[in-house]
């Protein structure tokens, strides 16, 4: 039987047991009872006017007192706790914006990676990245984000939150643009960024350091691209030799699986397990892998190379040690270099499979290398420079290359951000216009417009120069640049040819 009708029978029966007690308290008193309180006559008036009638009206005096004191004290007080409320949701904002900033594990599952490229508390760091028209490997410099809200406004930060920059390592975050966070969490990642931006003072300071460095990388460009060229080839090498090292990966594989197999045999001094013509035959097979499998060609391949180094003694059963220096036995240390080898063949197998393909993209980045180490196209002559735009003052030259290249050449430069075995010449053009060919003095032919619009940035939808249309992709810089260093850029970018 359901429990429904049992249920339903239970809540009829104590409703008839209610009704039957309601009409029965409703009746007159029985002959010989006592009179119930509630149907008794009550006090008379003369009876209730007495001292407690007094004591009851005068608390309810005070509690009308109280109630008309207490309210306008709440009242006047609610403002500072609605500040108190707004302050803890920043609290809560910020550290919510944190999470999603920083790397996700087990104990941030929020957590979307942000500091792997921008580094903690936003001071900027390097994203690994395939630069599109080189095909080198480089590390993409991701900017500082702990200074952003000097060069753009929410909105405008909100902005690339959302939708990323094209032909960078910088993704989609926003549901709009198909990336994976909501407007509220874009909200609590820029309350985050709110609160780790360095003091004005901080940002100014910090423009001699980047001049300085940005000089200094265009003094080391071409040991950086001979430093590259170096990996690459090493690279392609790798790539080459991959077939090759994949079939004796695979054959000293299945050779040291046949001797793990047949180790039970023999005389075994060290009694490990392993019988002293196997640990022979082991060592015999690592030096083969060594020479044949491991490659100096990348630092991967480096590490590869120095796992499939193992010695063993057939009278010492512990005669291999692991990374920590800590003993281990043999048997093991001859499992984990036949799973090194099984690694290999694993790693191996598409380079060898895709062989070609692979090798052409490798082959090709190279030529770029060097021809990027011939062409030299993103140095800059100085003394030229000074000559043409700054009455040959070198140190001024020098201060506005230095100083276009930390502020402006990330959108202006194509291939800045990849380094200098990507990078062009000087304002050739990239997230932002070219600047080259005069073309500053085409968009602003008074200089002091040119002045005005970098120091303040562009406003969506706002006319600037000559028929520009603001979209907010240009940040103002006035607020950590100097007038004379803001004309200095100034000076530069016209001077560009």
């Amino acid at each position: 039987m359901s429990l429904g009708p049992i249920a339903v029978t239970i809540a009829v029966v104590f409703l008839l047991i209610g009704l039957a007690y309601l009409v029965n308290s409703g009746r007159g008193p029985r002959p010989g009872r006592e009179v119930p309180p509630n149907l008794a006559p009550y006090l008379t008036d003369e009876d209730l006017e007495t001292s407690r009638l007094n004591k009851t009206l005068t608390a309810a005096l005070f509690s009308s007192a109280l109630l008309a004191i207490s309210l306008p004290l709440y009242f006047l007080t609610e403002s500072g706790r609605q500040a108190d409320f707004v302050e803890l949701f920043e609290e809560e904002a910020v550290h919510i914006g944190e999470l999603i900033y920083m790397e996700q594990s087990p104990e941030n599952p929020e957590g979307f990676g942000c500091i792997a490229c921008h580094g903690a508390e936003g001071v900027g760091g390097g994203a690994d990245y395939i630069e599109a028209r080189t095909g080198a490997s480089v590390s993409w410099i991701a900017p500082s984000l702990n200074d952003i809200f000097y060069r753009y406004d929410d909105e405008e930060v909100r902005y690339w939150l959302i939708w990323g920059r094209q032909g960078s390592p910088m993704p989609a975050w926003g549901v709009e643009a198909g990336g994976p966070l909501n407007d509220q969490q874009l909200d609590f990642v820029i309350e985050y960024l709110k609160s780790i931006q360095i003091s004005q003072e901080e940002a100014v300071t910090a423009v001699d350091r980047k001049v300085a460095a940005e000089l200094s990388t265009l003094e080391g460009a071409p040991a950086k691209i001979d430093e590259a060229i170096r990996i690459q080839t090493n690279e392609l090498a790798a790539i080459v030799s991959a077939p090759e090292r994949l079939r004796w990966a695979e054959d000293l594989a299945e050779d040291l699986k046949q001797v793990l197999d047949d180790s039970g045999t023999g005389l075994d001094t060290d009694l490990d397990g392993l019988s002293d013509d196997s640990e022979t035959l082991i060592n015999r097979i690592s030096e083969l892998a060594f020479a044949n499998v491991g490659t100096d060609a990348t630092p991967d391949t480096t590490a590869a190379a120095d796992r499939l180094i193992l010695e063993l003694d057939p009278t010492d059963a512990f005669s291999s040690t692991d990374r920590t220096g800590e003993p281990v036995p043999d048997r093991r240390a001859a499992a984990v270099f036949l799973a090194e080898l099984e690694s290999q063949v694993t790693i191996l197998s598409p380079l060898a499979a895709n062989n070609d393909t692979i090798r052409e993209a490798s082959e090709a980045a190279l030529a770029n290398l060097e021809s990027a180490r011939a062409a030299e196209r993103y140095s800059v002559d100085l003394a030229a420079l000074a000559d043409a735009a700054f009455d040959g003052r070198v140190d001024e030259a020098e201060r506005a290359y230095g100083l276009y290249s930390a502020y402006c050449a990330r959108c202006h430069t194509a291939g800045y951000s990849a380094g200098p075995v990507a990078t062009l010449e000087p304002g050739s053009g990239a997230l932002g216009p070219s600047l080259r060919d005069g073309r500053s003095l085409v968009q602003f032919p008074d200089a002091e417009d040119h002045y005005e619009f970098i120091l303040n940035g562009s406003v969506n939808g706002q006319s600037y120069g000559v028929n520009g249309i603001g979209r907010g992709w240009m940040p103002g810089f006035g607020a950590v640049l100097s007038e004379a260093d803001l004309r200095l850029i100034v000076e530069f970018e016209r001077s560009l040819r």
